[in-house]
């Protein structure tokens, strides 16, 4: 009787864990390994509309990853160029994409098995060595200890999430600036204009603030992903999943720098004034992991401005400032 008390006890334990987290979706992670062929990787739907235009090569169709000749005039770069080194640029941050998912899977983890079994021992524990046999005594038992052992559980994870956080801002060694003055630099506002006019159903409040970064000799940004799996969770006020990244180089780079595409096969060298616009996810928002990318060391100073474009207008500082909005406007 009193084995068939804790059967059943442990079964409603490990019917807990089911109840209180739903099995989450196993994130996409950043992989330094070789990419499988693109054949068995899960295509996604349309990226957001692109109109025609002269000046755009692709240098890869499906996923599309475009070469944008010209796209800003050299005095705009110089423009852009002068603002950054002007400003006071910090490292850029890194932004752990995905760390909801990460912690309800090692939560569910944790929660369907060694918690429950915890739970579980301290039932026997009560009856084998105790004597208890009042069944909501040991119900009791059982779940406070399952409910103590969540919560340690809970705050270990957590912990362990801020050290990983940690370890991928090491990855990323470059430093930035967002332009967020009251007036736009020059070059600024002609960014936003030319990526308006190639995606024309996009809008200015969607675009997030021009980054001005800077990648110092042998300074480097490991592969990774611009879209979000957890967008909807965790990039609400920022406008939802990343639709669209335009990286315009500033400077010419001889040796390096080159923006790589580890799973499709090519690379994009920084040239002065020319940008390179590629999709992270779909027009739904859908994750489209066969654009991870990485920005390789330059042999010499290397500078970009870039853009990321969302799915919703951006509430906060990291939107298109008021200024530039403004001068769009006009």
């Amino acid at each position: 009787m009193r084995s068939k008390h804790c059967i059943t006890l442990w079964l409603t334990f490990s019917s807990c864990a089911a109840l209180i987290l739903p099995a989450p979706r196993r994130p996409i992670r950043t992989r330094h390994h070789a990419a499988p062929p693109l054949e068995f990787v899960k295509a996604v739907g349309a990226h957001l509309p692109l109109a025609d235009d002269a000046q755009t090569t692709y240098v890869h169709r499906d996923p599309d990853v475009l070469i944008l000749r010209n796209f800003i005039k050299k005095e705009d770069c110089d423009g852009l160029l002068a603002a950054g080194r002007a400003a006071s640029l910090e490292k850029s941050p890194v932004e752990y994409a995905g760390w909801t998912e990460d912690a309800a899977e090692l939560l569910q983890t944790w929660a369907s098995g060694p918690a429950a079994w915890i739970a579980l021992a301290a039932v026997l524990i009560s009856v084998n060595i105790f004597g208890v046999e009042d069944r909501i005594q040991l119900a009791e038992t059982g779940l406070g200890v399952y409910v103590v052992n969540l919560g340690l559980a809970a705050v270990a994870i957590f912990g362990f999430l801020d050290q990983r956080k940690e370890k991928l801002q090491a990855l990323r060694t470059s430093k930035s600036v967002a332009l967020r003055g009251s007036t736009p630099a020059q070059g600024e506002v002609a960014c936003y204009e030319r990526l308006l006019e190639l995606l024309p159903s996009i809008t200015p409040e969607s675009c997030e603030a021009l980054t001005l970064i800077k990648y110092d000799p042998g300074d480097a940004l490991a592969p990774h992903y611009d879209a979000n799996r957890a967008a909807d969770a965790e990039d609400v006020a920022r406008g939802g999943q990343t639709l669209a990244t335009l990286l315009v180089y500033l400077n010419d780079v001889d040796d390096g720098g080159r923006t790589r595409f580890n799973k499709l096969g090519i690379t994009v060298a920084p040239r002065k004034g020319d940008a390179c616009l590629f999709f992270p996810a779909d027009a739904s928002g859908q994750f489209d992991e066969r654009l991870e990318h990485e920005g390789e060391a330059p042999g010499a100073e290397k500078w970009i401005g870039r853009i990321w474009v969302h799915a919703r207008p951006i509430i906060g500082e990291t939107g298109c400032p008021p200024g530039t909005l403004e001068a769009l406007r006009n």
